[in-house]
């Protein structure tokens, strides 16, 4: 007697079955890292910097942050990997249902503006960190 084999039904659970492993793979490397939340002040010869956007990147790790400026010229960031940082400020950039008038931002001098010229630096460690750059 000859077993009628079921092509879909054998599909559907080699796919679920695959589908059940990577998700089980996701997320465990990410929930293993320590992480701490980070505040950073950017001023501008004492000023607060009040537009702009602040990028965090740890060099070779693809760890990284980022936020927007409020009022205070700070920004808040939770949940970020232990770590050294290189660190950036750019003009803000918008969305294209929102976006931002094209002008200068002399309070963003250029060298701050890309990670790989920038000077800035953070360590972030366990616990609160808190950060204050003047740009100059």
């Amino acid at each position: 007697m000859l077993q009628r084999f079921e092509m879909p039904n054998a599909f559907l659970a080699v796919m679920l079955l695959t589908v059940v492993t990577t998700l089980a793979g996701c997320g465990g490397a990410e929930e293993g890292k320590k992480k701490a939340e980070v505040t950073i002040t950017i001023t501008h010869n004492g000023s607060p910097v009040t537009e702009g956007d602040v990028r965090l990147m740890m060099s070779g790790k693809g760890e990284g942050a980022m936020g927007t400026l409020n009022e205070s010229g700070q920004v808040e960031l939770q949940e970020v990997v232990l770590g050294n940082y290189s660190v950036s400020v750019t003009p803000p950039e918008g969305t294209p249902d929102n976006p931002i008038p094209k002008k200068e931002y002399p309070n963003i001098p250029k060298q701050y503006r890309t990670l790989q010229e920038s000077p800035l630096k953070a360590e972030v460690k366990a616990g609160t960190n808190e950060f204050t750059f003047d740009l100059k």
